[in-house]
Formats: C-alpha cells, sequence, structure tokens
C-alpha cells in the first residue's frame, strides 16, 4: 500500500516539477496549474489579457463578455506520468439563453486521470509482491481530478469588465477522496490605447483544503497588444498580430517565486481560411528565469486553423510544449462558434457617413447619419449596425439598403448600453468601412 501511494505522490509532484523544478510547496490538486486549451498553452500561458473566446471561464472570467454568441471548446492532452486529461467549456451571452440578466454565463469541466495500477503488498522482509490479489481479482488503485464550475461575467462600464468563476474541486489518491469550492475572480480593463487590454485575475480562492493542503493560490496580472493588421493593406486587412505577457505570482503556497509568460500570435487570412501560428515561452521564477529541466522546457509552439461554415466557426488548435528529461508534452483543441457571421465590409473608395448620431427614447433609439450631397448621385442607401459591445461584432439591422437618412431600433431593453456604426453603399452594391461608432443607452 505505501508502494502504491509512493507512486501517485510521485505522478503529482511531477505537476508541480513541471512548472518550477527546483522549488518545493505543497498543494491540492496541482492540475489547477496546468494550461487548458491548445491556443493559450502554446503562447505560453500568456492568455489574462489577451483571452477573447470561451477560454476566458478558466484563463479570466472578466473577459467573457467578449463572447457575443455561443461557443463550446474541448481539449484532449495525453500528460507525463501516464496522465491525461480532458477540458471542455461553454459559454453563451445570458439574453440569448433567455435569462433575464446582462452579460455572458458560462460552464467548464476538468477530468484528470491517471492510469491504473495494480494494488501491491509487502512483504515480511521488506520487499513488495508484484501484484495482490483477493477473491475478487486484482485489486487496483486510480488517481485523478475532477473540476465543474459556472461562469458569470458582466460588462460593468465601457472600459473594463468584471467575471468570477465558482467551482467544486475534487481530488483522488488511492483510497483518499475529496471535494471544496473554491472561486476565481478576474476584470479586463480596456485602455485609451488602442488594441491594448490588462488584466488581473485571482484563481484558486478557497478556504477550505483537500487532504490538508491549501489549494495554489494564484494572482495573475497581464498586458496585451492586438494589431488588427500587420503585413497586409490597411484598405483590406488580412491579417493580425497578438503579444501577451503575463506576471503570475503564487501566494500560496508562499515560497514559489514569480513567473513570467509571454506569446505571440500571428493570422492569416488565405482563401476565407484563418491560418495561426503562435510561440510563447514561460520564464521560471528562479534567478537565470530558466527551468532546471533545461531551457527548452520553458518553450512553447503550436498553430490553427479556422473556417466559417455558413454561420459557425470551426477552429482546431494544436500546442507542442517540451519538458526536457521529463518529455514532450501534445495539446489537440477544437472550438465551435455559433452564430451569424460578421458582416465584414470591403474597404471601397466610398466612404461611410462622417456623422453619425444616436437619440435614446423609452426602450428605443433613433440612428440619424449626415448624407454627402456630392456623392448622392452615387449612393443605393446605407446599412446600420448594433452591438451591445463596444467595437462589435455588429449585426446589421436592415435586409435592404435604407434610402433615408435615419432608423428607429427598437424595442430595446431599457438601461443596456448599444452601439452603433454605419455604412454606405454605392450604386454597384459596394460597401464602406464602418463609420464611427457611437453608443447610447435607451431609456
Amino acid at each position: 500500500m505505501k508502494k502504491i501511494i509512493l507512486y501517485f505522490s510521485f505522478v503529482f509532484i511531477i505537476f508541480n516539477q513541471i512548472f518550477s523544478a527546483e522549488y518545493g510547496g505543497v498543494t491540492a490538486a496541482p492540475y489547477l496549474n496546468l494550461g487548458v486549451s491548445a491556443k493559450p498553452c502554446a503562447m505560453g500561458e500568456a492568455y489574462t489579457a489577451a483571452v477573447d473566446n470561451v477560454d476566458a471561464v478558466w484563463w479570466n472570467p472578466g473577459a467573457l463578455v467578449r463572447v457575443i454568441n455561443p461557443q463550446f471548446t474541448f481539449m484532449h492532452h495525453s500528460a507525463l506520468g501516464e496522465t491525461s486529461y480532458e477540458y471542455l467549456a461553454f459559454a453563451e451571452p445570458a439574453e440569448q439563453l433567455g435569462i433575464d440578466i446582462w452579460g455572458t454565463v458560462g460552464i467548464t469541466a476538468m477530468l484528470v486521470r491517471v492510469q491504473d495500477i495494480v494494488q501491491t503488498k509487502e512483504n515480511p522482509d521488506g520487499s513488495y509482491s508484484e501484484e495482490y490479489k483477493t477473491d475478487r481479482g486484482e485489486e487496483v488503485y486510480g488517481a485523478g481530478g475532477t473540476l465543474v464550475g459556472l461562469s458569470y461575467s458582466w460588462q460593468a462600464a465601457k472600459m473594463f469588465s468584471v467575471g468570477a468563476t465558482i467551482k467544486m474541486i475534487n481530488q483522488k489518491i488511492a483510497i483518499e477522496e475529496g471535494w471544496i469550492p473554491a472561486l476565481d475572480f478576474g476584470i479586463l480593463a480596456k485602455t485609451f490605447l488602442e488594441g491594448f487590454d490588462i488584466g488581473v485575475m485571482f484563481q484558486n480562492i478557497s478556504y477550505m483544503k483537500l487532504s490538508n493542503a491549501p489549494l495554489p493560490l494564484n494572482l495573475k496580472f497581464g498586458i496585451s497588444y492586438k494589431l488588427k493588421r500587420l503585413f497586409t493593406s490597411e484598405m483590406d486587412p488580412k491579417d493580425n498580430f497578438t503579444f501577451a505577457l503575463d506576471g503570475i505570482l503564487p501566494i500560496v503556497p508562499a515560497n514559489m517565486p514569480f513567473k513570467l509568460h509571454t506569446g505571440i500570435d500571428y493570422t492569416a487570412n488565405i482563401s476565407d481560411i484563418n491560418f495561426s501560428i503562435r510561440v510563447g515561452y514561460r520564464f521560471n521564477g528562479n534567478a537565470q528565469f530558466i527551468s532546471d529541466l533545461g531551457a527548452l522546457a520553458g518553450l512553447a509552439v503550436g498553430g490553427g486553423i479556422r473556417k466559417n461554415f455558413e454561420g459557425v466557426d470551426a477552429t482546431i488548435d494544436y500546442a507542442f510544449i517540451p519538458y526536457g528529461t521529463l518529455g514532450n508534452s501534445h495539446r489537440m483543441g477544437l472550438t465551435i462558434s455559433v452564430g451569424e457571421p460578421t458582416p465584414t465590409p470591403t474597404p471601397q473608395p466610398i466612404n461611410p457617413p462622417k456623422v453619425v448620431k444616436l437619440t435614446p427614447q423609452t426602450k428605443k433609439i433613433v440612428v440619424t447619419w449626415s448624407i454627402d450631397k456630392k456623392t448622392q448621385d452615387k449612393i443605393q442607401g446605407y446599412n446600420v449596425y448594433i452591438s451591445y459591445k463596444p467595437g462589435g461584432k455588429y449585426h446589421k439591422l436592415n435586409k435592404n439598403p435604407i434610402n433615408k437618412y435615419y432608423l428607429t431600433v427598437g424595442p430595446l431593453k431599457s438601461g443596456l448600453r448599444c452601439y452603433f456604426v454605419v455604412t454606405t453603399i454605392d450604386k454597384s452594391g459596394r460597401e464602406s468601412k464602418y463609420s464611427s461608432e457611437v453608443s447610447v443607452v435607451p431609456r
């Protein structure tokens, strides 16, 4: 029996060794320190401020408001030490679920499993028999953990959002098993520099212990900078670039060092298919910032491919992470986003309206815009788009181009801020870029 406990203890120690081979500190459920989903793992797990999809339920619940359509993700990971884990998550705006609250809700689950081992028996001389059989045959023991969580995120103001994930965490080692609750709390803040975001998150807050050990409590803070284009034309952007940097301060155990994670993502659209390349590095917290497992142990690389199928976005992601003498790790993930495809006007010489104004009314908003009389004979009409999040994703309100200079939008929910842009359609049916975004709250 002692041999079994030692075996499983070794497997769980590996999880801690991956991130800090030269430091001690005992915590329960160390699998909580493992990164989930292939995309953030390929970016060196620098994702606190960069996350913009359903993975926010794990990486920063404050960013979950960026999910504007139903999204589902799944990841399989064959890990080290004969372990494996499965991760899945789902998120959708509350109003689309018929829940009369603002914001976005999500659920997540993780299952970690260590391969079963046959029970051994200690002999009087101190040796162990290879297997221990009873009347029921071989006795085996397993180890692992389970996590289930419920998330909620709210756009508290135009510049920042907050969110939380309530989790139930399980750990099992041989015949010992237990469950405890925990909380993640996150904030995502925009800045006055377009594309530059800041994220902060407290992970695994709990007043209880598992097997007389606390959960790994971390304070994470990150920055990200996203460029809408890098190499392609401003008039026809078909690529984007993301840089992210995260700092992780372990609070429990207290003797763990500060760590620094960084990563980049470059995505290019080729023939309506998005191809992504990602590289990241996880600097350890020792004096050299390099893991005792070797310089390559902090590296992460990967990629992804995404395509839209008539309103359904499907993304496949992959991450490769070497751990030096411990071996290599491979992560595969699938993300599905269901909803109408984002209208992407093809930039043309025709200009959008220079001025767009909003007049709030009771559960309605009147949108008006300026008309350029010099080009009026070339214009077929206008399109009006609405979003409940700053910066989109926008939804077109009219089926055919509007040939007047105003549109009444309603009924709308009182107190819920709405964001609008307007485009111009010329006689050939070509659409301009978006106008400047404006917003207002209906009464």
